[in-house]
């Protein structure tokens, strides 16, 4: 019979917790942006691109910035090609491109960022500014704990 105490039982119950959050703000964060006809995942791929240089990213260096695979990168960057958000500028080589937003994704973005303010703003709302730091701390320290699990065996 497997049996827990009570701080197996509250670190498993946190990192549920994070989870369900992080997957309940994409649920929101995608409803808020519908008429936007823009994903959360979207939005942090734009917003990502944006805060690189004006040479662009590339898309391994993107998906390894975003925590996803490089194959997403690919199917999220093309409905954006698509639209015209985003461009694909020659790399080094034949086989490599950055990616750069266009005048329309940098417009798009500008929409959806006070949005996605609001929408924060309204999820912490009623936190404390002293409680939101210590949140923020403490979520960069399990963030960066779990960096190291990422290349480390799970014992």
């Amino acid at each position: 019979m497997l049996t827990m105490n009570y701080d197996d039982l509250l670190t498993s119950e946190v990192c549920t917790a994070l989870m369900r959050i992080g997957t309940r703000m994409a649920m929101v964060f995608d409803r808020t942006f519908r008429d936007l006809d823009l994903t959360q995942a979207q939005f942090r791929l734009l917003i990502a691109i944006y805060e690189v240089t004006d040479v662009g990213i590339a898309p391994s260096d993107l998906a390894e910035a975003l925590l996803i695979e490089r194959a997403t990168v690919t199917v999220l960057t093309a409905r954006l090609v698509d639209r015209g958000l985003v461009v694909r500028m020659p790399g080094v080589n034949r086989r490599t491109h950055f990616l750069k937003l266009t005048g329309e994704g940098i417009a798009l973005l500008e929409r959806a960022i006070p949005s996605a303010v609001r929408l924060a703003d309204a999820a912490l709302l009623g936190i404390e500014h002293g409680d939101l730091e210590q949140a923020r701390l403490r979520l960069e320290t399990i963030e960066a704990r779990l960096r190291l699990l990422s290349d480390a065996p799970i014992e």
